[in-house]
């Protein structure tokens, strides 16, 4: 029982003050989408990049230590968007590791002929040439490009590409695009 005197006080929100609330909520949605949008791409790209970079280093370091020449292909003959993988130089039809194909983003090889592969010998060397990978993906008026290249002793490295083409830096780190 209630005590004479005491009010009854509402507890909860009126309909009135949850549709402002909706309302505030998706007009600050709207303005944050585009950025949203903007690094869901930027992050997609570097990670695509460093999936491709991380494939390189495992098939040197295989090559290495199986002392025999491994190669990095694609999935499907000269399209690196379909996926990468490493086969085994023992057992004919099995993989040392596999990457599935990329989803709006595109992958190419430069460097090389587009036939050849990236191929490491013994010594961690590449044995046709200096491969270069271009990982793009673009939405809108908005594009994002990131490159994987291999010096000539084998060793890979991440480079962010800016609007025009040009590099912007070395290493990790966001693409700055």
């Amino acid at each position: 029982m209630r005590a004479i005197g005491q009010q009854h006080v509402p507890k909860g929100f009126t309909l009135l003050e949850l549709m402002v609330t909706i309302i505030i909520v998706a007009v600050l949605s709207a303005f944050a989408m585009p950025s949203m949008s903007r690094m869901i791409l930027k992050h997609r790209v570097q990670d695509a990049a460093s999936d491709v970079f991380v494939a390189l280093l495992k098939t040197r370091s295989e090559a290495i230590k199986r002392n025999a020449d491994i190669s990095l292909q694609p999935v499907t003959a000269g399209d690196w968007t379909s996926g990468w993988q490493i086969p085994d130089p023992v057992n004919s039809g099995k993989y040392l590791d596999a990457h599935q194909p990329l989803i709006n983003i595109s992958a190419s090889l430069t460097g090389t002929s587009p036939d050849a592969y990236p191929i490491y010998n013994s010594a961690g060397r590449l044995k046709n040439g200096t491969p270069v990978f271009i990982i793009s993906a673009s939405t809108g008026n908005y594009s994002c490009s990131y490159k994987v290249t291999v010096d000539p002793s084998g060793r890979p490295y991440e480079k962010s590409t800016g609007v025009n083409g040009t590099d912007v830096a070395t290493g990790g780190g966001a693409p700055a695009c």
